[in-house]
């Protein structure tokens, strides 16, 4: 079978692995050049490693439109685990100017496959937290490796506010290339 990878290389001298055709759908890095996840596309990750979507929220009792609040869904880069050999990545929230206290966060992991889609992977972790994030105040999804192969990983993550409804919004961190195929 011939090489599925040809190298590339930009002016800036950064080098790539794209992918020309491949008939397998096994776990695989992502390429350079992967076509965009699903709408909604995060807003840029800022520093430190994080991504975040901007959301609203209103009341369920139909008050009017002036009730509607604003948060923000954040998570990081999935990455391998402190303790254990798994892939982690962590969700939380940041409150605008909501009447709410806490949410319900969900963060599911994906893995990248050669046919081009990003599939769960793992046990989605699930929290009610408060705002702010750190430790004890965010949700972990986690997905044990089965070997150290480079492969790409994100995750979704979603905040439902408690006592609020808010829009379907989901946040997709943006794929990072690790050393764990499940």
């Amino acid at each position: 079978m011939r090489n599925p990878f040809r190298r590339i290389s930009t002016t800036a001298g950064i080098v790539g692995v794209m992918l020309l055709a491949m008939s397998q759908t096994s776990a695989i890095a992502v390429p350079e050049r992967s076509a965009p996840p699903p709408a909604p596309v995060p807003t840029p990750a800022p520093a430190g490693g994080e991504a975040s979507s901007r959301n609203s929220g209103s009341p369920e009792n139909g008050r009017a439109p002036s009730a509607v609040c604003f948060f923000q869904t954040m998570g990081d880069y999935v990455h391998i685990s402190g303790s254990a050999f798994e892939a982690s990545g962590h969700g939380w929230w940041i409150n605008g100017n909501c009447n709410a206290t806490l949410a319900i966060v969900t963060v599911q992991l994906q893995q990248y496959y050669a046919d081009g889609t990003w599939r769960n992977a793992g046990t989605a972790g699930s929290a009610t937290v408060r705002s702010g994030g750190g430790a004890g105040n965010r949700a972990t999804g986690r997905a044990a490796c089965a070997n150290g192969s480079l492969t790409g990983w994100r995750s979704v993550v979603d905040v439902d506010l408690v006592g609020l409804a808010d829009d379907p919004g989901k946040l997709f961190t943006p794929g990072q290339n690790i050393y764990c195929r499940r």
